[in-house]
């Protein structure tokens, strides 16, 4: 494996782990703001998040569609979020996670659609 291949797919986990990462914090944002657990709404989002993960294994180990889809979704988050940013009232300080989230989804846009170190670790996956 040379340096390019092994540098696409150490991006590639930290990009995968940064979503992770939002996400869960989003889970955790939404329900610590209750005055109740919503057990309905935490299962809705443990699947959300069940399956955000499956989708970025799928990625990580070559598959096309996944990458796609996985591309498609980041840009409608990254429109999400720039509304939110816009719209959200009050402080810079309610807007930090959405600017996070632009700015970690951007990075992760530009990996899985333009980066030259993951086209060929996603070379190198499919190749196996």
């Amino acid at each position: 494996m040379n340096d390019l291949i092994q540098k696409g797919k150490v991006r590639t986990i930290l990009i995968s782990l940064s979503i992770l990462l939002i996400s869960v914090h989003t889970i955790y944002s939404f329900q610590s703001a209750l005055p109740v657990l919503d057990s309905g709404k935490l299962i809705q989002q443990g699947i959300r998040f069940l399956l955000t993960f499956v989708l970025l294994l799928l990625v990580y180990r070559g598959a096309v569609w996944a990458r796609i889809v996985t591309i498609i979704f980041l840009g409608i988050a990254i429109i999400g979020s720039l509304y939110a940013i816009v719209t959200l009232q009050g402080s810079i300080v309610f807007k930090i996670p959405s600017i996070v989230m632009v700015m970690v989804y951007s990075i992760a846009f530009y990996h899985f659609l333009f980066s030259a170190s993951f086209k060929a670790f996603f070379k190198e996956q499919n190749q196996r």
